[in-house]
């Protein structure tokens, strides 16, 4: 049985959410909005163990899916900074697991202080992580034009699905530099 964890995919994700569905048995789905969520596919819906709970409620989420773990895929959208959720949702991946972990572009940039940026922390701690499939989604922008613009929900779930489908360590959805030309 494949059990996919679905955390903060109900908005710009949910294509994404939808395609990590289709491959599971059971997905766990966690939303502040989770309990009026739906696939509009009752094949799809009846997969779903809805947990209505926000994520910066990090215990009662972790005590919630603990019942639910270990995942074998798991689709993450989590605050830059929330490197202890992070790493106790790690914990929950099964062996031989993938998770794909969609995060801005200013996860690429490192601290004020020299600190490593979020992206190169993850990607370092799952270097040693030889258990588990690591798949990485920067959310760049877009030039058309002369001009900048923001990735839609589409181009975003794109991105996902081909870290679903066919993982690699770091997929960038759009440009990130020039990093000055970034919409504002």
């Amino acid at each position: 049985m494949t059990k996919a964890l679905l955390l903060g995919t109900t908005g710009m994700l949910a294509a994404a959410a939808r395609h990590a569905a289709m491959r599971a048995d059971e997905c766990v789905l966690v939303s502040r909005n989770a309990s009026v969520f739906s696939f509009g596919s009752a094949a799809l819906d009846a997969k779903l163990t809805r947990l209505p709970i926000s994520y910066e409620d990090e215990a009662h989420l972790l005590d919630a899916l603990a019942d639910h773990a270990p995942f074998e895929l798991a689709l993450t959208w989590i605050r830059p900074r929330a490197e202890l959720l992070r790493a106790a949702i790690d914990a929950l991946i099964a062996p031989r697991g993938l998770l794909v972990e969609v995060m801005g572009s200013r996860s690429i940039l490192t601290g004020s202080n020299g600190e490593p940026s979020i992206a190169a922390l993850r990607a370092d701690a799952f270097a040693h992580q030889t258990d588990i499939t690591y798949a990485a989604v920067i959310l760049g922008f877009m030039r058309e034009n002369g001009a900048s613009r923001w990735l839609t929900h589409d181009e975003i779930s794109a991105a996902a699905i081909a870290q679903i489908d066919d993982p690699s360590p770091r997929r960038i959805a759009g440009v990130l530099e020039p990093w000055d030309e970034r919409p504002r």
